[in-house]
């Protein structure tokens, strides 16, 4: 196994476990009515009930490794030249390399997808038990991790597809 294919699959274990984690220990710590937006002056403005919260993050997560999980298992069946690829035909002759590329990319998506929203279920607990404080904080850095978090995985793929096939032995 290589060091990419065992890292990726770290990764998305390590995210499965941390998501779980994390979305049962903010259902459990929660008030019944959760601050989900803040006013300028860091009083709650909108709430939501904490049960409508624990199961659309559930819906969220089962829809998504779904998805993707379906993806991945249909895109070894997909035609090859139907793909929209950089050197497509290169890449048609090592398909199997091809294959085990999306198959990473799509678990590194559902891995990122997964972080995010675990990340976002730990700073929502966070702020709310901040709640009355003048000011909250903790939040700040959520926003650009997150964004990097999704932008390095979406744009990994096309440079990775731009470099040549690795010469099989």
């Amino acid at each position: 196994m290589k060091i990419s294919n065992f890292a990726i699959r770290l990764w998305r274990l390590a995210s499965l476990v941390g998501f779980g984690t994390l979305l049962i220990y903010t259902y459990v710590s929660l008030e019944t009515n959760v601050a989900v937006r803040f006013t300028p002056d860091s009083r709650p403005d909108v709430f939501i009930n904490r049960d409508y919260l624990f199961y659309g993050c559930v819906a969220i997560f089962l829809i998504n490794n779904t998805l993707i999980n379906t993806l991945t298992k249909l895109f070894p069946k997909a035609s090859g030249t139907a793909l929209p690829i950089p050197n497509q035909q290169l890449w048609l002759e090592h398909r199997s390399q091809l294959n085990e590329i999306f198959r990473n990319w799509f678990h590194c998506l559902m891995a990122a997808v997964n972080t995010v929203m675990a990340l976002a279920l730990y700073v929502l607990g966070k702020l709310n038990t901040q709640l009355g404080s003048t000011n909250l904080s903790g939040h700040q850095w959520l926003l650009p991790v997150c964004t990097a978090i999704i932008v390095i995985v979406i744009v990994s793929l096309p440079i990775r597809l731009a470099m040549k096939p690795v010469a099989e032995d």
